[in-house]
């Protein structure tokens, strides 16, 4: 017979709505006997309606879009718990969660695998110039010149085993990344003042300064968090720094770099090119410089994506939600100032 009754709303539009979708959600619900639990979709797109969802909500399952505003976490009286699919949690005040005795986890290990093969894919697609080849060809360039790929190649080529390679954050994400380069036999560096040094050495990865790492690379990948330390990292100053035969990769979070200046950098060949996942807004106006520049590689936010990581993400933040619901300590507390205020069983 199940035990105490609880209702767990899903705020993200991406896996169902009211009538119609988390069909993994409600299996990992129906396979659950100590607990009663009622799965409501709510997709919500403005504090309003996430306050209006949330209301008589015991757990709330959210993902990058909804912002969890302190106005949001002071407006619902039944939440004990926000769990985030994913990995980022910059859409959510962890302190007003605390404040208001709401827990919150996610999913570290959401996609690890995923952004790193992205990231590689891109910069081997920059380094080896694939996607303008294909809209050159497709343009009749190889007709109009023959065999001569010189004069078909919009630039240089040079050997990747002979590239340094900068990854700025060295956390999950980058570590992974750096295992994949490593076979092509780049040399590494890496910036981020919260890593462990030996961390970094022990995956044949060299610590820099940000400001060295971009004047020394010829890659640059970025796999920092968006916090307000690195909302505009990569801003004109730093885009300065680095080499005109640079290229730049983005899988993290659009606001870490100042797309303005990164678009007048392409534009004025102080920068190679660059391949951006995420771009802030999402999605690009439809006047965006970047859809018209041959130099630039856009994909729509989907590096996060294989349908075994988005099945194990729904799974895993259902039940991380319902953990704490239980009583017991998640996996993951990413607000650790809540445990002064809510008792739960490790």
């Amino acid at each position: 017979m199940a035990g105490k009754s609880f209702t767990v709303v899903v705020t993200s539009d991406r896996y169902g709505n009211e009538t119609e979708g988390l069909e993994i959600e409600q299996a990992l619900v129906d396979e659950i006997t100590d607990l009663d639990i009622t799965l409501l979709g709510r997709p919500s797109a403005t504090e309003d309606e996430l306050i209006a969802a949330g209301r008589d909500a015991d757990a709330l399952c959210v993902s990058t879009r909804e912002a969890v505003t302190r106005r949001v976490l002071e407006n619902l009286p039944n939440t004990k718990v926000i769990s985030r699919y994913g990995v980022g949690l910059d859409n959510v005040d962890l302190d007003a969660a605390a404040d208001n005795n709401i827990v919150v986890t996610h999913y570290p290990g959401y996609c690890t695998s995923e952004v790193a093969d992205h990231a590689m894919s891109m910069l081997l697609a920059l380094n080896r110039r694939l996607v303008e080849q294909d809209r050159s060809l497709r343009e009749g360039d190889w007709v109009k010149f023959g065999p001569a790929t010189r004069t078909i190649l919009k630039g240089t080529v040079p050997a990747l085993r002979e590239q340094t390679l900068g990854i700025i954050g060295f956390g999950r994400i980058g570590q992974a990344l750096a295992e994949r380069a490593r076979a092509f036999g780049v040399t590494m560096i890496t910036a981020d003042p919260y890593q462990d040094p030996a961390v970094v050495e022990a995956h044949g990865v060299h610590l820099v300064s940000l400001e060295d790492l971009l004047k020394r690379s010829d890659l640059v990948t970025i796999h920092c968090p968006l916090t307000p330390e690195t909302r505009g990292l990569i801003n004109r100053d730093r885009l300065a720094l680095m080499k005109p035969t640079a290229f730049l990769v983005n899988t993290a979070r659009g606001p870490i770099i100042d797309l303005p200046a990164l678009a007048d950098a392409l534009a004025n060949k102080r920068l190679a090119g660059a391949a951006l996942d995420v771009v802030d807004p999402e999605p690009l106006p439809a006047n965006s410089p970047f859809y018209t520049m041959g130099n630039v590689i856009l994909t729509p936010h989907s590096a996060y994506y294989s349908e075994r990581s988005v099945e194990l993400v729904r799974r895993e933040t259902l039940l991380e939600a319902i953990e704490v619901l239980r009583g017991k300590r998640p996996r993951t507390v990413a607000n650790p100032d809540v445990l002064a205020r809510v008792h739960l069983e490790a």
